[in-house]
């Protein structure tokens, strides 16, 4: 590998990371040995700090070991390796490296929009899948879907090369007292009568969950509360748990007709998905442990497992966010977290601006973003020059507004949480800026989540939840999922490459807001622990200061498609377009006009997801919507 990082790619090495590059091959020998011996084992964690070379190290050893299964045909047991990163494009082209390294054909990337088939991958000695493949089919070990995954040519594959912690390990499910009485309005007599048992589930989990909710408002509002310790509990001869054949008569139901009294394709597929969601979410909590949660007039009841058990061939799992990752801290009998040198990494060119504010999460932010944004921009313009490139990481329901403002910079690029990790998109910008942060629901999340690794616990925890030495390891979990996501957007931008000896980058400047309290403290540290030596500024920046006035003449075209990108399926009105893109009345007009043409970019970009300009009457009173499909 060093040779290989010094002399075909023309980077820099050094000892730490020799030392972390031996440390990767050792550890996948030794997953190999001992999946091929039968043992069952942990999990091995590694924590290969961003742009080490571990992606590159990792389809470096799968090319050798590809060479080394054809140099010894016949004579030693070949090894298979199978591959699982996070997005389709990453796998294509961890594929695609991997052939490129070995000089032939060895990898092949499988999932829905491959064209390689199930005899190709079972010939290829490198499989490349995504996360959500991989999960999917650890659901059922033994299964097909799992054989096709494990099993190929050369027997078992031994290899397991996880790159980045998985995403979704643990399934969450939900039902609400509303959501509950919706679906089962919704279900037709006929559907009732013929599926007794379910129907009684149904309404026996109503009761539960409405006497549940009647104890709390009692109570002075207790937001959470254990329901059952095991699906168990609803075994008898009235009821029947399995949704899957309820779920399947429901599809031919008519929710259009049934709700607004009229045909409407996208208000019957809304509703439809709805409905479905709601029953194969009551099966997962009816089958298994459930505990009642109270957020603001909600009441639900929650529910969650671990997808990926035992079973899994010589698992590596590449992780550059392992020490704040507290997943692996709730899995000490699956997962062995294995040392590796320090030193490899050098973050001594970053500047690190940090403000303080409160109202920084999903809710607040959207209620004042467009204000907000414009004093951000006064103040980054102020201190940046205009060659400067900026990505910009905010939440789903606001990244369309920032491309309505105009900017001074090179280039300004904006993306969405959890739609950033892994991705290189931005690997040549100088500039990140965190605006806005991913709070979770912190009592029901991190709730489920220990449950579904640590096993159900007493109303006592939920009312102390203490472990570990950890006053409330709720809050703790919830602070370092979110160090863990924001770390992981910090790196999207060139710190993530190195340039020297040292580990180091080329400058880069990072803006951050973050709580003003213990929390904020700690991600903070999360941020220094994992780039260590970066340089921390206090940033003056007030967010909810004086109003600033920006011109907000940017693309509206550009806003616009990444507005109706973000939006479920259904009718926009166009008040709402103008409201979100901050247009005036001849704004609105012009766009009016570009929507009509159908030859034009922004035209073609939507039809092409499936949104299209319809006119709902033909008087001056009609009204005119963008209606986006369900995707195909």
């Amino acid at each position: 590998m060093s040779n290989h990082w010094t002399n075909n790619l023309d980077m820099p090495s050094s000892p730490a990371l020799s030392s972390l590059w031996e440390t990767m091959a050792v550890t996948f020998s030794r997953a190999i040995t001992e999946a091929s011996i039968g043992h069952k084992t942990q999990w091995k964690v590694l924590q290969p700090p961003t742009g080490s070379g571990k992606t590159e190290g990792a389809c470096l050893y799968a090319a050798l070991q590809a060479e080394r299964n054809e140099a010894l045909k016949g004579f030693a047991r070949p090894v298979g390796v199978l591959i699982v990163t996070r997005l389709i494009d990453q796998a294509n082209a961890l594929a695609s490296r991997v052939n490129e390294l070995c000089a032939r054909t060895v990898a092949c990337a499988r999932h829905s929009e491959s064209t390689a088939t199930a005899d190709q991958a079972y010939a290829s000695d490198v499989l490349v899948v995504t996360h959500k493949a991989f999960v999917d089919a650890a659901g059922n070990i033994g299964g097909a879907s799992w054989q096709k995954l494990t099993e190929w040519r050369g027997g078992a594959r031994l290899l397991t090369v996880i790159d980045e912690a998985l995403a979704n390990v643990v399934e969450e499910s939900r039902v609400t007292l509303q959501g509950l009485g919706f679906a089962l309005g919704c279900v037709p007599l006929k559907v009732a009568e013929d599926f007794p048992g379910q129907m009684k589930a149904l309404k026996d989990l109503i009761s539960a969950l409405q006497h549940q909710a009647t104890d709390a408002l009692n109570d002075d509002g207790v937001a959470l509360s254990l329901l059952w310790t095991e699906g168990s509990k609803w075994e008898n001869a009235e009821v029947n748990t399995d949704m899957r054949h309820l779920r399947a008569a429901m599809r031919a139901t008519a929710y259009d007709r049934l709700t607004i009294g009229q045909e409407n394709g996208i208000h019957r597929n809304r509703i439809a998905a709805r409905v479905d969601c709601t029953l194969e979410g009551a099966q997962s909590v009816l089958e298994r442990w459930a505990f009642y949660a109270r957020s603001g007039a909600e009441h639900s009841v929650n529910s969650a497992a671990l997808l990926v058990p035992d079973g899994v061939p010589g698992a590596v799992v590449l992780d550059a966010t392992a020490k704040q990752n507290f997943l692996w801290e709730l899995l000490p009998n699956r997962a062995e977290i294995v040392p590796i040198r320090s030193g490899a990494r050098s973050y001594r060119t970053v500047n690190l601006h940090v403000a303080r504010a409160r109202g920084v999460g999903k809710s607040s932010m959207e209620k004042s973003f467009a204000k907000r944004y414009a004093r951000l921009l006064e103040a980054l313009e102020g201190r940046l020059g205009t060659d400067r490139s900026v990505f910009l990481c905010t939440h789903k329901v606001n990244e369309h507004v920032p491309k309505t403002f105009q900017h001074r910079f090179a280039r300004l690029e904006v993306g969405h949480w959890g739609a950033i990790d892994g991705r290189n998109d931005w690997k040549d910008f100088d500039t990140a800026v965190i605006f806005g942060l991913p709070f979770l629901d912190r009592d029901v999340w991190a709730t489920g989540m220990f449950f579904a690794l640590q096993g159900v616990q007493d109303e006592a925890w939920l009312e102390a939840p203490s472990w570990q030495g950890h006053h409330n390891v709720r809050t703790v979990m919830h602070q370092r999922q979110m160090s863990v996501s924001i770390i992981q957007a910090i790196n999207r931008i060139r710190c993530r490459k190195v340039i020297d000896e040292s580990g180091g980058c080329a400058a880069c400047d990072i803006f951050i807001i973050l709580p003003a309290d213990k929390v904020g403290d700690a991600i903070l540290d999360d941020i220094q622990a994992d780039m260590p030596d970066t340089n921390v500024v206090p940033w003056d920046f007030e967010l909810d200061g004086p109003q600033i006035r920006k011109p907000r003449a940017g693309s509206s075209h550009d806003a616009l498609i990444t507005l109706m990108q973000n939006r479920a399926p259904g009718e926009v009105s166009m008040s709402l377009v103008q409201r979100e893109l901050g247009l005036k009345p001849k704004g609105l007009e012009k766009l009016r006009g570009v929507l009509r043409d159908c030859g034009h970019p922004t035209t073609r970009a939507l039809e092409q997801m499936g949104v299209k300009l319809v006119t709902h009457g033909r008087t001056r009173g009609a009204k005119t919507f963008l209606v986006k499909h369900e995707a195909a």
